[in-house]
């Protein structure tokens, strides 16, 4: 096993990390499905309101790729369709039934995997709902199948703060992993890797083959998978690499051995204002208050469809996200003031500038809240963004070409080599408060319009 050593980065010691403690989630009075969750997509809606559903049953397709489908995580009653502006599709809401009736889905016979045409399988795959779980670099969006990738990567681990365990997710689950590795390979010709945490002894880990395990030791975004493309296999131009969570490869064995479309996750619900702050197995979609002991979360609270760096605020009625492995719950802090704000010794303060005393830097257990702690400002450029950022890139400048909408010049500056979470910490760490990730997406949304 290869170890690669982050040095640049920056851990945000936060408090609430959830219990390595395992529990089944309430069944949703409802569950959502919404094309929002998948970005670049012209969804197609395939069901009416009242239409019985069953699980794995198509909801829409997409319009620009009409054999990748998005399936009901439940059997029952589609209860609403909301629309929109200009009656764009906003989710397809089921109420479900007593018990899971699953719709049959594209089948693949796993001894026989080597033999089986490479279309054939992406054909199975979109037809099962699944194809939506593979995602690609550049850009990060859903991979296109006609896009041969030089190399797959499934993330083992996350350095996000309070983000849930991937290897936790798959405990007990080996023979799916193993099956979903299998199923990548037949998707590429070059490797599949797994990204580890240094000193992980999951057994399911250890167990797999098929598969280059790396492992990465440092800060975040030590658990990124744009640290790892950097570190394992830099792209060339014009070459594709694919990636994924271990959970989510696990979800494509589970289809691969059952025939069933996989319709619950691992979720880790996390924060200072979450009610249980533990891992629980729940319905795909499902509605918030099923992990929030049955209530809707209470007023100011911000609750985060993802991690504190990478997620989305969660507005009422929430949701659980497609990709969503934690849900983060912290205060506003709204009505919160501080007596001379930063002069006053406040050792639970986050401070990556050591500006508040006593530089409470590199402390654990940090207690945050919504607040920005100051207001927007122009871009100065004083080496923080440079200082968290490991890959060989100049985010001040990147940034800057993007807003001068200058694509040429951002393509040099490394805009393919990164996504919005690669460059959120830069956020976190900015004085004049510029949402990094935002502009990241701004320029990766004008080269897909370009190109």
């Amino acid at each position: 096993m290869i170890t690669h050593q982050v040095k640049k980065g920056f851990d945000l010691g936060v408090a609430g990390a959830p219990a390595r403690q395992l529990v089944d989630a309430p069944e949703p009075v409802v569950v959502a499905v919404r094309p929002s969750d998948f970005p670049g997509i012209k969804p197609k809606l395939l069901v009416q309101e009242g239409q019985p559903v069953r699980t794995g049953e198509a909801l829409f397709l997409d319009k620009l790729a009409p054999d990748t489908r998005f399936c009901s995580p439940a059997t029952g009653k589609v209860s609403a369709v909301v629309l929109g502006e200009r009656r764009a599709l906003q989710r397809v809401e089921i109420t479900p039934g007593s018990a899971d009736d699953w719709a049959p889905v594209p089948r693949i016979d796993l001894a026989r995997l080597g033999s089986l045409p490479r279309a054939e399988l992406v054909a199975a795959l979109g037809g099962a709902g699944l194809w939506p779980l593979i995602r690609q670099r550049p850009v990060g969006r859903i991979a296109k199948a006609d896009a041969v990738p030089v190399a797959i990567f499934v993330n083992g681990m996350d350095t996000e703060p309070l983000a849930a365990d991937p290897a936790f997710a798959v405990q007990g689950r080996a023979e799916d992993l193993q099956a979903g590795i299998d199923v990548l390979r037949a998707l590429t010709s070059g490797t599949v890797y797994l990204s580890v945490r240094e000193g992980d002894a999951t057994k399911e880990y250890r167990g797999l083959h098929g598969v280059e395990t790396h492992a990465f030791a440092g800060p975040h975004p030590a658990g990124l998978v744009g640290t790892h493309i950097a570190a394992i296999r830099p792209l060339g131009l014009h070459e594709t690499a694919w990636y994924l969570k271990a959970q989510e490869a696990m979800l494509i064995g589970h289809w691969a051995r059952t025939g069933r479309y996989p319709s619950h996750r691992i979720v880790a619900v996390a924060g200072t204002a979450a009610a249980e702050r533990r891992y629980y197995r729940v319905r795909q979609g499902a509605s918030l208050t099923a992990l929030n002991g049955g209530k809707p979360p209470a007023a100011g609270l911000r609750v985060i469809n993802g991690t504190l760096l990478n997620g989305s605020a969660e507005p009422a009625p929430g949701f659980l996200g497609y990709y969503a492995a934690t849900l983060t719950i912290i205060p506003e802090g709204a009505d919160r003031r501080d007596l001379f704000g930063w002069a006053l010794p406040q050792p639970r303060r986050l401070s990556f500038h050591r500006a508040v005393w006593p530089f409470a830097r590199r402390a654990r257990e940090l207690e945050v809240d919504a607040r920005l702690h100051g207001g927007h400002r122009p871009i100065v450029n004083l080496g923080s963004w440079e200082a968290v950022t490991p890959l060989d890139i100049l985010p001040t400048f990147l940034v800057r070409a993007i807003q001068a909408n200058d694509l040429e010049e951002a393509l040099h500056l490394g805009l393919l080599e990164v996504t919005e979470e690669d460059l959120a910490l830069c956020t976190v760490v900015d004085p004049c408060k510029i949402d990094v990730g935002a502009i990241i997406r701004q320029g990766l949304d004008m080269y897909e319009k370009e190109s």
